[in-house]
């Protein structure tokens, strides 16, 4: 596995652990935020690192998704493209959507076994650059995956990963349940 790969990835930790344990605007409750302990998260695996081929959605009404939330109101989201990806031998695939609040990424929303128990129970997210050239692929990073802010804080509206991205496979790499005490 490459150094410098791997040590990108903790100091994305480092620095989300440090906005969590410091600034304002923190999901953490700023009467927890004091003993701050961090946040749990697999090793860093390579092996969750993938290129999956990517087939773009064209911008039709169909494409247009409400999600629901945590708090039960609708998010709209664009369907961007489908990544289709091989994982422990099996084929996979994502829904990858955009929004307008956020044009320049693309947010996936996801579930997998491990939800309840290793990790968040309504599931995780990743948010993947817009892919520049190449349109047919696009490089997911399940290390980076991190759990919404409704996890750490009841106040928060998050969107609940669509049927559609619920996948078979334990993944277990990113960020694992947030331990309160």
């Amino acid at each position: 596995m490459n150094d410098r790969y791997v040590k990108g990835i903790e100091e994305e930790r480092k620095e989300k652990e440090a906005f969590f344990r410091e600034d304002e605007e923190s999901p953490i409750d700023p009467a927890l935020r004091k003993n701050f302990k961090g946040l749990n998260y697999f090793p860093v695996d390579a092996s969750y690192r993938l290129t999956a081929d990517l087939t773009l959605i064209p911008e039709t009404d169909t494409a247009v998704l409400r999600l629901k939330t945590t708090t039960g109101e609708d998010r709209l989201m664009r369907r961007y493209g489908i990544a289709r990806f091989r994982l422990n031998g099996e084929q996979h695939q994502l829904t990858l959507f955009i929004s307008s609040h956020s044009p320049q990424i693309l947010f996936v929303p996801f579930n997998d076994p491990t939800n309840g128990k290793e990790t968040y129970e309504t599931g995780r997210y990743m948010d993947i650059p817009l892919p520049k050239g190449r349109r047919d692929q696009i490089v997911i990073d399940f290390n980076t995956a991190y759990n919404p802010y409704c996890a750490y804080n009841d106040a928060y509206s998050c969107p609940i990963p669509p049927m559609e991205n619920r996948l078979k496979v334990p993944i277990k790499a990113g960020e694992m349940n947030y331990n309160k005490k």
